[in-house]
């Protein structure tokens, strides 16, 4: 696969608070008997801690365990896997397809050819942020585990959480010409049980609350995987939940593993489905359903327990952001970097490398060819037009219901606002000069096109750090 190669922008926050450190090392009870060693201090540190009296200190020492470097690893979102023997034709099919662009014809196609990529990138493990099938059918899951176990026989771990599409779907069906029938999805416990050699199965602990998880893919190196959905409104109001949270019990329970790791000298990398930072200026307003249920709070919470860097998923955008203030400085240390779904373009993935300075180096790749008929037409290009050819009408009937804009207004307004989030999903966005223009004189018009205007405005605001590329230190604090 061709790739163009860049320099990463290295693009670590500015501003700090002080982060405490929690004295209680006690190891929360696992699911396996993988066990951690003990952390040892020397002699003079323990009469160094009891002198001082700092109680709410602990001192690290060098023989700590570090993950031995490099470590290198993947990252996939929202594969949406999609079985043909479920049906991809049809009027259903396609009016399904038009209210959600997803190229689901060629999952299955886009997912080998993303697979056989990242093993030859030489990965140690891949991490994939949720909505792993089309909508929770159990076909497609079973379908999905199969992948995966080729990748784990090639000497690949693979990681996994859930995504909103992934488990109690109401909306699980099969297409038969113009309509549609429900078939069997997943319990969380049976979500569980298929990926027990994903993640389940190697986890060192497991929240009681929720499918959350931490394993240790590389002795010294933790990962935090973190159940975000709400499968259980879904099977209440029988309808795809796609908004986020992460339960208060499993907040609590996050904070004590990644006291745990500091005690423990473990450096964490999290991963989960929904956003836990904005990634433009009016996402929380616009696009609120794709953040965890009080984002900022949540997210401020993590930072000043010690995370540094979480990888999510759900809005199908290659990007990164941290929280930010009005100047749009950051202000925590904890970055999102969110990953494209591979069904829509970009159909991108990342390839993380942590270095021996504790430092993240980011890359983007793209999917470039697939075992699959498009006409003649490289891939790319091909699922570009796709998307470009259905997001304008997508966008048209929201702003007709949303906005209330009388449908030849919408219609003249959904390419513009079309082109932005195309962009914004290939990440690193710039307005060129007549966009920037209109911009502007939207927002001095009446409404809703002010309104839409900063809506505009944001989506092009693209968020520190840069989205494809990009070094994130791990060892700075705030």
């Amino acid at each position: 696969m061709n790739q163009t190669n860049h320099t990463p922008a290295h693009c670590g926050p500015k501003n700090g608070v002080c982060l405490t450190v929690n004295q209680d090392t006690a190891l929360g009870a696992g699911t396996s008997a993988t066990r951690l060693n003990p952390v040892h201090l020397s002699t003079a540190a323990v009469l160094l801690v009891a002198l001082v009296a700092m109680p709410a200190c602990k001192l690290v020492t060098q023989e700590q365990p570090q993950p031995r470097r490099p470590v290198r690893f993947a990252v996939i979102s929202d594969p949406h896997l999609h079985d043909a023997h479920l049906g991809n034709s049809g009027a259903a099919f396609e009016k399904y397809v038009a209210e959600d662009p997803k190229l689901l014809r060629e999952s299955e196609a886009i997912l080998e050819a993303a697979l056989k990529s990242v093993a030859a990138e030489r990965v140690q493990f891949v991490l994939i942020s949720g909505d792993l099938t089309k909508d929770g059918e159990l076909v497609n899951h079973r379908r999905m585990v199969r992948h995966l176990t080729r990748s784990e026989r090639a000497g690949i771990q693979v990681f996994v959480v859930p995504g909103n599409h992934d488990i109690n779907n109401p909306e699980a069906v099969m297409y038969l010409g113009d309509t549609n029938r429900p078939v069997q999805s997943v319990t969380p416990q049976q979500f569980a049980a298929l990926y027990s050699r994903f993640g389940y199965g190697q986890a060192i602990d497991r929240d009681p609350h929720s499918l959350s998880y931490v394993a240790e893919p590389v002795a010294g190196l933790w990962l935090l995987a973190i159940d975000s959905c709400k499968y259980d409104a879904s099977r209440q109001v029988r309808s795809n939940v796609i908004s986020g949270r992460i339960r208060p019990e499993t907040i609590t329970w996050i904070k004590a593993k990644l006291q745990q790791a500091q005690a423990g000298g473990k450096l964490v990398i999290a991963f989960m489905h929904h956003g836990l930072n904005q990634h433009f200026i009016g996402q929380n307003e616009q696009f609120g359903q794709y953040l965890v249920d009080d984002w900022q709070g949540v997210s401020t919470q993590l930072a000043r327990a010690g995370l540094k860097v979480i990888f999510t998923g759900h809005y199908h955008s290659q990007d990164a952001a941290y929280l930010v203030n009005e100047t749009l400085e950051p202000v925590s240390a904890l970055c999102d970097v969110e990953t494209a779904s591979l069904v829509q373009y970009p159909c991108a993935f990342r390839i993380v490398t942590l270095d021996t300075n504790n430092v993240l180096r980011i890359e983007s790749r793209r999917v470039t060819q697939i075992n699959a008929d498009t006409g003649g037409v490289p891939f790319q290009q091909y699922a570009e037009h796709f998307l470009r050819t259905r997001l304008p009408a997508l966008v048209a009937r929201q702003l007709v219901a949303r906005f209330n804009l009388p449908q030849d207004d919408a219609a003249k307004a959904a390419p513009v606002i079309a082109e932005a989030l195309i962009a914004n999903y290939a990440g690193d966005e710039t307005p060129p000069p007549e966009t920037r223009a209109l911009i502007d004189e939207w927002v001095n018009g009446p409404e809703p096109r002010r309104t839409l205007g900063l809506m505009l405005r944001g989506i092009w605001t693209d968020l520190p750090p840069t989205d494809n590329d990009c070094r994130l230190p791990l060892n700075t604090n705030y």
